[in-house]
């Protein structure tokens, strides 16, 4: 009896890791994003595909922010998932640059936004947005 419990015990042991590291897509980040109450130069929509191969997650996002005429955009560029489950991108331009970490809490996500002028001319800001899911 002994022999099964130990047996059992070790089976789990060894299958736990493989559960755990389990990925499902498309992730809950998946989707497209809106910030109605953007102002100029904030973050208006976010965009974000997930894709899951051999056990691994890969995630690009596209960033807009609210320009006149027409919203300006970041493009593509790949992200990555951090251990706490976030997603983090960083979106480099000519003039400046942003880091972006997104976080989903059902149809809300939270996105934090580092604002780093490239020549260092001012200082970097950062603001936290609410976007809605399209």
């Amino acid at each position: 009896m002994r022999l099964i419990i130990l047996a059992a015990g070790f089976l789990m042991l060894f299958c736990a890791p493989s559960l755990a590291q389990r990925v499902y897509c498309p992730i809950p980040e998946d989707g497209v994003w809106i910030n109605p109450d953007a102002e100029a130069k904030e973050i208006s929509r976010i965009e974000i595909e997930s894709r899951c191969e051999n056990e691994q997650v890969f995630v690009r996002v596209r960033a807009f922010t609210s320009c006149v005429p027409r919203d300006c955009k970041w493009g593509w560029t790949k992200a990555q998932m951090r251990s706490d489950g976030a997603i983090q991108v960083l979106l480099v331009g000519f003039l400046s640059s942003k880091q972006i970490t997104l976080r989903a809490f059902g149809d809300l996500l939270d996105t934090h936004v580092i604002n780093v002028v490239n020549d260092q001319s001012a200082p970097r800001t950062e603001k936290t947005y609410n976007l809605q899911r399209k």
